[in-house]
């Protein structure tokens, strides 16, 4: 089996397994978001910014390899590729930057955008157009919100769009619940707390699946 599994855990945590059981982590918060943390593992953890719920490294068990600055890194047949942002509309100002990551492993290419605070150029897109699965945050205050998502979305086309970074009901977060996002798609399907996919069924039109944190 060459499928890769996505479970999410809230606000922008992920963890990817791959066909060889690598697993990594994305992102992960601190109790200022969650509590109960939850129980992960990962071999390799991605930190989109240094912001108390996007670099909680040690919520992950383990000594997995960091990997939190932009540029190109290959670990075993698994490649990330860190594009520089900004987290807010006003070239990092205000909020700082942000490092969108694309995770390309098993055929498939992954984009976590991190916390972006803007609506990205020509060229910033242009990096992200081969895009099978990509996790777009949806809340607004501290990220681009629903509208500006929805937008993005058709210009990057992927596969396969999950929304993050949005109010739940057992988060701290005040920003936008997911529904500010969903109501504005035509369709959209609940995708669980994990998903398995491959390169081979990655086709057709754009698909949005909207997953629970448990």
């Amino acid at each position: 089996m060459d499928d890769l599994t996505i479970t999410y855990y809230g606000h922008a945590l992920f963890v990817i397994k791959t066909s060889g059981g690598i697993k990594i982590g994305t992102d992960p918060y601190d109790e200022q978001i969650k509590e109960p943390l939850p129980a992960v593992s990962a071999d390799i953890v991605t930190s989109s910014h240094d912001h108390f719920d996007h670099a909680n490294i040690a919520l992950f068990k383990g000594n997995p390899r960091i990997i939190n600055s932009p540029g190109e890194t290959v670990v075993g047949d698994i490649r990330f590729e860190g594009i520089p942002s900004f987290h807010d509309e006003k070239g990092g100002s205000l909020r700082g930057t942000n490092i969108i990551y694309r995770i390309m492993a098993d055929g498939v290419v992954i984009a976590h955008l991190g916390d972006l605070g803007h609506m990205p150029d020509r060229e910033l897109v242009s990096k992200l157009d081969d895009t099978d699965i990509l996790l777009i945050p949806v809340g607004g205050v501290y990220t681009i919100n629903a509208a500006q998502a929805v937008k993005l979305i058709g210009l990057i086309r992927p596969k396969i769009v999950i929304p993050m970074h949005y109010k739940e009901r057992d988060s701290k977060l005040n920003v936008d619940e997911v529904s500010s996002f969903t109501r504005r798609l035509d369709d959209f399907k609940e995708a669980g707390h994990s998903f398995s996919v491959n390169n081979r069924n990655l086709t057709g039109s754009t698909e949005i699946r909207v997953m629970t944190s448990s």
